[in-house]
């Protein structure tokens, strides 16, 4: 096999993986709103009718946190209209509005119900247009896709002869149906008015592939993983800009100011370690595009100070707490140079991070008086924070996504309850003293 059809696999996965995430993603589901549209293959069932359909499905649904009879742990419910159309045999078609709820059962797998309207236009000479009401439900795989396998009826209200219709049917969404999953955020987060946001990659041409032993999809699942480490690094950078602008505009010490300009440093070398590493990985020079730091946008001084203890909190004394926790955990395991020599950096400058973090929230408790010590309370009271859902393992053998730095699942979940339960002990005695 000549070298150019080697190197065209990794230069496709490369190809595929920044098609994916070509344009800003939505990082966390922080709206209480999400929108969904499908499309599915149906078969339906009747007296006088045997039918395939080829339909469309918009859902839209109000998202609400907590659990459901011990059932949806994650914390994604909700509820809201729903509206299908459906074309049978090319023939008639099947229309239906109403209601939908449901939630995650886990990670990976959702469940809806439905209730509704229906009508059917005349089909052939069989049967008449006829009303009735519709239900169904509706089960979702959510990774790599949305894939959902449903079943339902249509139970006629009008018409002649009563003919009610079971219904099979297998689709996609084009998003989950009760929101957004998380990207990985390793370290503070870019907060913008409209969310999380991840940066987009740019491909800039073939790169020299690494010569590790690695089967094709693991590498391209490393590439990928290590991929989402630089756009979160890389988001990381305008969010310290804007941290060090905030910090300034409320009058902190010029040594805090200093020291988001210096985090923000380091996460450049960051965002260019985790490119090179996914850059060799896949074949093909990947960079995250630089975004602009999000508006400065509080009211005034005290909303400045509330919302900085916030961010200090989940982004600082959590968020980069845990992602120094990941980093020492991967290291232990790394046998690839490069992945080694980016978690030793990363382990020990999100360490700073995390400690920068708490710098923050003391001035912000100090100066903000009782507003900021309650908002802090109930955020550190509250229920305890679930670990980020996108540290989902990397498909691959153990040995050798370790050997390049990546967690498995139950090891990455540990980093995050370590550091939760230390912060949160942390957290209240400060509080206790201010």
């Amino acid at each position: 096999m000549s070298s150019c059809s080697r190197a065209l696999p990794p230069v496709l996965a490369a190809l595929g993986v920044a098609a994916l995430v070509s344009l800003p993603g939505q990082a966390r589901a922080d709206e209480p709103f999400a929108m969904s549209v499908g499309v599915s293959l149906s078969v339906s069932f009747g007296p006088k009718l045997v039918a395939f359909g080829l339909g469309a499905d918009l859902r839209a649904t109000f998202l609400m946190e907590g659990s459901f009879a011990g059932a949806f742990d994650s914390g994604h419910m909700g509820f809201g209209p729903f509206a299908q159309a459906t074309w049978l045999n090319f023939s008639a078609g099947r229309f239906a509005i109403g209601t939908h709820g449901g939630g995650d059962l886990s990670r990976d797998a959702s469940i809806d119900g439905e209730l509704g309207w229906m009508y059917r236009t005349p089909y052939r000479d069989l049967l008449p247009g006829q009303h009735g009401l519709h239900v169904g439900v509706m089960a979702s795989l959510l990774d790599p896709a949305v894939i959902d396998f449903s079943t339902g009826a249509a139970i006629p209200l009008s018409g002649e002869p009563f003919a009610p219709e079971q219904m099979l049917g297998v689709g996609v969404h084009a998003a989950p149906i009760f929101g957004e999953r998380s990207h990985g955020i390793d370290g503070r987060p870019l907060r913008t008015a409209d969310g999380v946001v991840l940066p987009p990659v740019l491909g800039l041409g073939p790169a020299v592939s690494r010569p590790a032993r690695l089967d094709r999809a693991t590498r391209a699942a490393l590439a990928s993983a290590w991929l989402d480490s630089a756009r979160a690094e890389c988001g990381s950078i305008p969010a310290f800009l804007a941290l060090a602008r905030d910090l300034a505009a409320v009058g902190a010490p010029a040594s805090l100011v200093a020291r988001a300009l210096a985090a923000l440093g380091d996460e450049v070398r960051h965002t260019a370690r985790c490119s090179e590493l996914a850059s060799a990985l896949a074949g093909w020079r990947l960079r995250p595009a630089l975004l602009p730091p999000p508006a400065a946008r509080d009211a005034d001084r005290q909303a400045a100070l509330v919302r900085m203890a916030l961010e200090a909190w989940h982004d600082g004394c959590l968020g980069e707490g845990a992602a120094a926790a990941r980093a020492r955990r991967s290291l232990a395991g790394a046998r690839d140079e490069g992945a080694r020599v980016a978690l030793g950096e990363i382990a020990r400058d999100e360490a700073l991070h995390a400690e920068l973090g708490w710098r923050v929230l003391a001035y912000c408790l100090a100066e903000g008086g009782r507003e900021v010590r309650e908002a802090v309370g109930d955020a550190m009271t509250g229920p305890a924070p679930a670990p980020p859902a996108e540290d989902a393992e990397v498909e691959g053998e153990r040995k050798e996504v370790q050997a390049f730095g990546r967690l498995q699942r139950a090891e990455a979940d540990a980093a995050w309850d370590e550091t939760s339960a230390a912060a949160r002990r942390d957290g209240e005695r400060m509080l206790v003293a201010a």
